[in-house]
């Protein structure tokens, strides 16, 4: 994972998060056994890590390599006159190449903010420091970022291909058997099995280089796609304005459920209470056992009454977790 490319998983409890490629990955510290094997685990996976954006970053600069040859095209295009009229929609080809290694590096640390529309006129279009910087991402990420990538994909495959050698070494011509040196050939089978050990140095090359090639593919894109620092400040100020919209349409959500609640459960309660009351009163004198009845409905009326207005509150303020509501003693 390249710098301030690392994995923006959520920050829980217990939770174990996998280093940066091209991090700094040191032993912790001593206080317990198999600190080298946790170490061994953290690198394995930093560098697991660094190979997956390197294969992403291919994607993104293969695209930015045919974008490249598209916009010499149009270089050469200028020259007679024509290209100027195709260099917007060159820009604006070139916005989506651009949106996209954003988008992957965002996925993988701080969100890189998309840019405004390229201008239709060529003058402004040529004048968007925007495009410009996409300009300079292209040709770097086109040329480079490819070219890590490859030294990237190159490590795991040479581990893989001298383990399984013994495997397949018959059926290679006498003229590709590896020469080991001092006349030492892989024609034989002691010759075949002993290429297998050296799978382990290509390995340790790829935990060694993985990380810092993910890291330098990701440099360009980090460096020139991102947003000016008022552009990010106006992003948070709109973020801010949006959240506090949403919070204040939860709150008005949140009223007109309790005045719904109130009116339909507790409300209509309550005025059954009052009518069984006045019922009761009525009755007490010329038939007691009616009134009765009436006063006993009108007692379980304002026990239903009061536990839906309990459940109103509870859902104005849930109860605390009993760590917060009792203190330690």
């Amino acid at each position: 994972m390249p710098v301030q490319d690392a994995a923006a998983g959520p920050q829980g409890g217990g939770e174990v998060h996998s280093p940066a490629p091209g991090g700094d990955v040191r032993p912790p510290a001593r206080g317990g056994g198999g600190v080298g094997t946790r170490w061994l685990v953290a690198r394995a996976r930093a560098t697991v890590d660094g190979l997956e954006h390197l294969v992403g970053g291919m994607g993104t600069a293969a695209l930015a390599l045919i974008v490249l040859a598209g916009m010499l095209g149009v270089a050469v295009a200028c020259l007679f006159g024509v290209g100027l009229r195709l260099l917007p929609a060159a820009l604006r080809g070139l916005r989506v190449v651009a949106g996209r290694e954003r988008a992957r590096l965002s996925r993988w640390g701080p969100q890189l903010v998309e840019p405004d529309p390229v201008p239709g006129e060529w003058r402004a279009a040529i004048g968007q420091r925007a495009a410009r910087r996409e300009l300079a991402w292209m040709s770097l990420h086109a040329t480079l970022g490819l070219t890590y990538g490859v030294l990237g994909l190159t490590l795991p495959f040479a581990a893989v291909r001298d383990l399984l050698y013994p495997l397949y070494w018959w059926l290679l011509p006498p003229a590709e058997a590896v020469d080991m040196g001092l006349g030492w050939r892989t024609d034989t089978w002691p010759g075949a099995l002993a290429v297998g050990p050296l799978s382990l140095a290509w390995l340790a090359l790829a935990l060694i280089f993985i990380p810092g090639l993910a890291q330098m593919q990701a440099w360009a894109g980090r460096r020139f796609l991102s947003a000016d620092p008022g552009t990010d400040l106006a992003l948070r100020v709109a973020q801010l304005t949006a959240t506090r919209a949403a919070a204040l349409d939860a709150h008005a959500t949140e009223l007109r459920r309790i005045e719904r609640s109130l009116h339909d459960g507790t409300q209509n309660r309550l005025v059954a209470v009052n009518v069984l009351l006045g019922a009761a009163r009525r009755a007490v004198t010329r038939d007691p056992a009616t009134a009765d009845e009436l006063l006993e409905r009108a007692q379980a009326a304002a026990e239903q009454a009061l536990a839906e207005l309990r459940a109103v509150v509870r859902g104005i303020l849930p109860p605390c977790w009993p760590s917060e509501a009792s203190p330690a003693r």
